[in-house]
């Protein structure tokens, strides 16, 4: 289970933070907070200092959150050390992913 909040800290930054799993079946959810708000938002940021969990499809999720310039925040560093080497290897960044919503 992943819940999701948003806090807007000024009228052009937005945070999403996520507490719990991160999994497949969430990204839809995040997605939808990304169209609706993030939009808007000049800075947007994930923070991840709740979360537990992150499988593959989220992990490919977050790496390419990374490379719209969405700031990942508050990340364990076995989250932060996978997605270092994960970017390194550019495979990660698949086709299959080119239409998740970012701003």
């Amino acid at each position: 289970m992943l819940k999701i909040t948003t806090d807007i800290l000024k009228a052009e930054s937005l945070r999403i933070n996520l507490c719990g799993g991160f999994t497949r079946e969430y990204i839809p959810e995040i997605q939808k907070v990304l169209a609706g708000n993030g939009t808007k938002a000049k800075k947007v940021a994930l923070d991840l200092a709740e979360v537990t969990f992150v499988d593959r499809a989220g992990l490919e999720f977050l790496c390419r959150a990374k490379s719209k310039k969405i700031e990942l925040e508050n990340m364990s560093t076995y989250l932060k050390l996978w997605i270092d080497q994960e970017t390194r290897d550019s495979s990660i960044v698949t086709e299959s992913y080119q239409d998740l919503i970012f701003p």
